[in-house]
C-alpha cells in the first residue's frame, strides 16, 4: 500500500512541474498556479 502512495505524490509531482513549465513557456502567472497546486519554491518568485 506503501508504494501506491508514492507513485501517488510522484505522479504529482511530475504533474506540477508540466504545469509550471507551460505556465512559464505561455508567460502566466507563476503565483496563482504556485496557489492553486500547493507548491514552495526554494527562492521567492
Amino acid at each position: 500500500m506503501k508504494s501506491a502512495k508514492n507513485k501517488n505524490v510522484l505522479v504529482k509531482m511530475i504533474e506540477d512541474k508540466k504545469a509550471i513549465q507551460e505556465c512559464i513557456r505561455k508567460g502566466g502567472d507563476l503565483e496563482k498556479i504556485a496557489k492553486q497546486r500547493n507548491v514552495k519554491f526554494a527562492t521567492p518568485i
